[in-house]
Parts: C-alpha cells; sequence; structure tokens
C-alpha cells in the first residue's frame, strides 16, 4: 500500500485562504526534569485535549450533542409512546476543528447638526456567530462518507443543539444567558480539494441562541 503524505496546515490554506498554526505541533520548553502539570480542562468543565481517531492529541476539542431518532424494536412495552422512534443523545467530537466567535452591537446612530459626530445609540448585543472550520480524514486512505453523513445528520437537525469547547463556554455559559450551551447551525459547506482523496474539508456556522421566557397578557 502506498504510503499517503500531507500536511493539514497546507491543506487549511489551500482551502480556506489563510494560514493557521492551530496543526503545527506545540513544543514547549521543560527546564526540570519533572514535566509540569498542565491544566486539562476549563472553567466549565470542558476538555483542552482530546485525540482524533489516529489516536494523535490535538487541542480545544470542540463537541456537539444532538438528538438522533432511531425506530424503536419490534417488540415494544406494552405502555410505550404512540409514536414507533426513540430519540436519543448523542455526541461527536468535530474533526481538527479551528473555531472562531464573532459578535456585532445594534447601535442607532443620529447626526446631530453644527457639530461632530453622531449620537449613539446601544439597542442590544446580537447572537456570537460561531464559525467552524476543518478537516474530515477518511481510514485507510478512503473517502470519508460515514463522517460526512454524521455531520449531514446533525446539520439537519432542525433544533438547537449543546456545543461543548473551552472557548464557546466562556461566552455561552454565563447567568445572564441562563447557563445556556445551546446554538442552532446556519450553514454547512464543503469546499473543494484536490490531491487528496481521504480528506474533505468542512465548514460550519452557527448562531447562539438564548432562551427567552415570554409572558402573555390578556
Amino acid at each position: 500500500m502506498a504510503e499517503i503524505s500531507f500536511s493539514l496546515g497546507e491543506l487549511f490554506e489551500q482551502t480556506f485562504g489563510y494560514k493557521t498554526k492551530a496543526f503545527d505541533p506545540q513544543f514547549s520548553p521543560v527546564n526540570s526534569v519533572k514535566a509540569p502539570l498542565r491544566k486539562e480542562q476549563g472553567t466549565q468543565g470542558s476538555s483542552y485535549y482530546a485525540k482524533n481517531v489516529a489516536g494523535a492529541e490535538y487541542y480545544m476539542p470542540v463537541t456537539l450533542t444532538y438528538p438522533d431518532t432511531s425506530p424503536l424494536p419490534a417488540t415494544k412495552a406494552p405502555f410505550s409512546p404512540s409514536n414507533d422512534t426513540l430519540t436519543i443523545l448523542k455526541k461527536w467530537n468535530l474533526p481538527y476543528p479551528v473555531i472562531s466567535i464573532t459578535s456585532r452591537k445594534t447601535i442607532i446612530e443620529t447626526v446631530l447638526t453644527e457639530r461632530r459626530g453622531t449620537v449613539k445609540e446601544l439597542i442590544n448585543i446580537q447572537d456570537y456567530e460561531i464559525v467552524i472550520k476543518g478537516f474530515i480524514i477518511g481510514s485507510n486512505g478512503e473517502f470519508p462518507e460515514g463522517e460526512i453523513a454524521t455531520l449531514r445528520t446533525i446539520y439537519e437537525q432542525n433544533v438547537p443543539l449543546s456545543i461543548q469547547c473551552p472557548l464557546t463556554d466562556i461566552f455561552l455559559l454565563r447567568p445572564d444567558r441562563s447557563g445556556s450551551d445551546q446554538v442552532v447551525i446556519t450553514t454547512l459547506s464543503f469546499p473543494p480539494i484536490t490531491g487528496v482523496k481521504n480528506v474533505k474539508p468542512y465548514e460550519i456556522r452557527m448562531v447562539s441562541d438564548e432562551p427567552f421566557n415570554l409572558i402573555s397578557i390578556s
């Protein structure tokens, strides 16, 4: 079997148009015989490290929790639900993720006569936009059909999903947001790539979903 060799850093630049050091090996100088202890988890419990399918460790994993509906067994309990499906929650670590977060403010600017500048009235802070770019790599040098189907299943969920990542925890798991880590996927794309058949780039765009309590006044 021929050996397949490629650089994820070069593939990322080729696909998304800019360089990243997310795939470069990180070597920290050790000045003592005993290696220093590293921080394994963020303050909200999300892990800083995970292992990919090849067993290699990487930094800043992103986990999505999503509902998966499966048919019930043929022999159902006497008091089973009326429908014939069972919904369970599944977790999936996005492969080789590079994550970024953006937020905008809605501001009304009013021009004043005979004065410089404008009066700025802050309306609100919009949802956080989360962009995740990465690669799905198939095993044994083959096209990663199963992993792409899993990502498609996650995208087709028309309900909010939970995201676990030390970076997103900082912005989402706050008391003023009721501690909600829920997001809604808005866009899924698979950019083209040439030269390798077992690597497929992906890009996910999602927005934060904050719960609200609506009060009916009649």
